[in-house]
């Protein structure tokens, strides 16, 4: 079969220019899926060379060095408005015992306080559908109180007055007045208090 297949190429020149284009083909084929590689290997080069680049620029700039330490006092000035607490039962305690002084200083008549952590009454709830809104970090926990109190202009004014110059940030989220039956105050706040860790007791001697 060789030997037939080399004979009729050498009595043949068609069927030898036909094998030659053939050849020709694949090795032109060859060359052009080279040549896309190489292509696409460089482009990949540039660009990461570029994305490098433009980083070196950004860390030479002083700026960023300068906003580190405007970033740190930030961040001392924001946690020092919150309130801080070792358990979630004891943030609780603490804001309605303040919400408590607060209504009594300022003669809040019939104070009515409900006071909960927010994340714990979510994660006890069936409802998937909850507004994810609510959540918050980690670190901190979100205590909500819903009170009601007598009207008064001077009550609600200095109680108002009270959140306001507290250092530990309180926000409040709704405020109603009702005249019937009888006026009435209703609020709802919120306070978030920053995880601490709780003292360890020290151990009995043995």
């Amino acid at each position: 079969m060789p030997g037939n297949l080399l004979n009729q190429l050498r009595d043949n020149p068609r069927l030898r220019w036909g094998i030659a284009l053939i050849i020709g083909i694949f090795w032109l084929y060859a060359i052009l899926l080279l040549r896309e590689s190489l292509q696409e290997h460089t482009q990949q080069q540039q660009t990461a060379a570029q994305a490098i680049s433009r980083l070196r620029a950004q860390l030479a700039q002083p700026e960023w060095i300068e906003r580190v330490l405007p970033a740190k006092t930030m961040a001392v000035q924001l946690e020092g408005k919150l309130w801080q607490a070792p358990t979630a039962g004891l943030a609780q305690a603490a804001f309605q015992d303040w919400l408590n002084a607060a209504l009594l200083k300022v003669g809040a008549g019939n104070p009515q306080i409900t006071v909960t952590v927010l994340d714990e009454a979510i994660a006890s709830t069936p409802d998937q559908n909850q507004d994810a809104s609510t959540g918050t970090p980690a670190d901190l926990w979100k205590i909500k109180a819903k009170l009601g109190f007598g009207f008064s202009a001077a009550s609600l004014m200095g109680f108002l007055s009270s959140i306001e110059d507290n250092q530990r940030q309180i926000i409040v989220n709704t405020l109603n007045v009702r005249k019937e039956p009888h006026s009435h105050v209703e609020m709802e706040l919120y306070g978030y208090f920053q995880k601490q860790a709780a003292p360890t007791k020290p151990l009995a001697p043995q």
